[in-house]
């Protein structure tokens, strides 16, 4: 007995070990991936063009479809699909070659955990012909597998299944990724279910119930002061159940940004249909109406999905204005990079802007002066006057905005 348990205990500490030994070589000191920066307006819009081209809500069951997906657009569409972490997409000849870069907490094993993976179009379709976790090379037909195992044994199974019959052909080229496909309605069903967690649907609910009844107190006039309502909701996010202070803020600014933009959140929680409504209330910001509409969607895409991507939104709406629509106007570009840093510091700091609503929540504490800032412009005037964007004189106005935010107390 002595001896079966002295090798079970060699065994363990061998095990122990060999774990450790792994882990040191997962996670390194230095990102695979390294400074991408920012997507651009460019970027996004051919993003959105792509994605509006192949709305799966236009689709019937069983149409066959092909999109063509430029290498550009693929590596776009994944840094948005990736909400934390940074990732490349390089595509070659029936090659994908897949980089990833996600920091972990610092610890003596390291900083990041870096991911690279070549995959081929074989004839079984997709499969890793190589990969390597950290400095640990895995055999792609071992990685696979795994994948696979983990997906029979999650909750995702049935719908990876129904992906996996839906595409129909898979084609890499040096300049695109093609894929035929025969669409089945009930993949877009399942995209909403799972695109948010058990949790984060409740939280989102506890979120909304508060903002409903925030509304409902208001006093009744036809425009509202967004910081009338915002200010008590920030104050008291009335997180529960160990729901942490920057996720309820994330949560607040969500259903915020669906209740100012016009649309109903139950595009994104079904079951948000039999949720109630609040009564209806204009808000305006330094009295304007859609400068409230710039601020909160700026603020719950950077709280939930990052500053780069905020940034990115803002800047191309008032590009996609300049060609037509209501014409490039700096004023909406402020609120919008107002609103990014009220999401980035609900994310990232949620302590100091709990701090910092605790000693009050105005409107100009929201935005700064917009005195001396140019709008309406249509693209030749802002070609013709700053460069477009990117330009010297569209460089020094967005500085100034910058510093104008910056000398608010909110956000020193």
């Amino acid at each position: 007995m002595k001896r079966l348990f002295a090798g079970l205990l060699a065994g363990l500490m061998l095990l122990l070990a060999a774990v450790t030994l792994l882990a040191f070589r997962a996670v390194q000191d230095e990102p695979l991936v390294t400074g991408d920066a920012p997507l651009s307006a460019e970027d996004l819009s051919r993003a959105k063009d792509l994605i509006r081209r192949n709305d799966p809500r236009r689709l019937v069951r069983d149409e066959r479809r092909e999109a063509r997906i430029a290498a550009r657009d693929v590596e776009t569409l994944v840094r948005l699909a990736a909400r934390r972490g940074r990732s490349t997409v390089v595509l070659e000849d029936g090659i994908a070659d897949l980089r990833y870069t996600t920091a972990v907490p610092p610890s003596p094993l390291g900083r990041y955990l870096n991911l690279w993976a070549r995959v081929v179009v074989g004839a079984d379709g997709v499969e890793f012909q190589k990969v390597r976790i950290g400095s640990i090379p895995v055999p792609g037909a071992l990685f696979r597998a795994a994948l696979l195992y983990g997906a029979r044994h999650s909750q995702l199974a049935p719908d990876l299944a129904l992906l996996g019959k839906t595409i129909d052909q898979v084609a890499i080229t040096p300049g695109e990724l093609r894929l035929r496909y025969t669409w089945q309605p009930e993949l877009l069903d399942s995209a909403r279910a799972h695109a948010l967690t058990h949790d984060e649907k409740a939280g989102l609910a506890r979120a909304h119930l508060r903002l409903v009844a925030r509304m409902d107190s208001l006093p009744a006039r036809p425009r509202t002061p967004l910081a009338e309502l915002l200010a008590p909701l920030l104050q008291d996010p009335g997180q529960t159940g160990g729901e942490a202070l920057g996720q309820a803020y994330r949560n607040i600014l969500l259903v915020a940004a669906f209740h100012v933009s016009g649309r109903n959140i139950a595009q994104l929680i079904p079951e948000a249909r039999e949720w109630p409504q609040p009564r209806p209330t204009t808000l305006i910001l330094r009295g304007r109406e859609d400068l409230a509409q710039h601020f909160l969607v700026s603020a719950a895409l950077a709280a939930w999905a990052g500053e780069p991507l905020a940034q990115a939104i803002g800047i191309g709406k008032e590009v996609d204005d300049s060609r037509g629509g209501s014409g490039f106007s700096f004023v909406d570009l402020a609120a919008d990079k107002a609103g990014t840093r009220l999401g980035e510091l609900a994310a990232r700091d949620p302590e100091r802007l709990a701090a910092a609503v605790a000693a009050g929540l105005s409107d100009s504490a929201l935005l700064p002066p917009i005195h001396g800032l140019p709008e309406s412009m249509q693209n030749a005037e802002f070609q013709r006057r700053f460069g477009g964007v990117g330009g010297p004189a569209y460089t020094r106005l967005s500085d100034e905005i910058d510093r104008r935010i910056a000398a608010l107390a909110l956000f020193r």
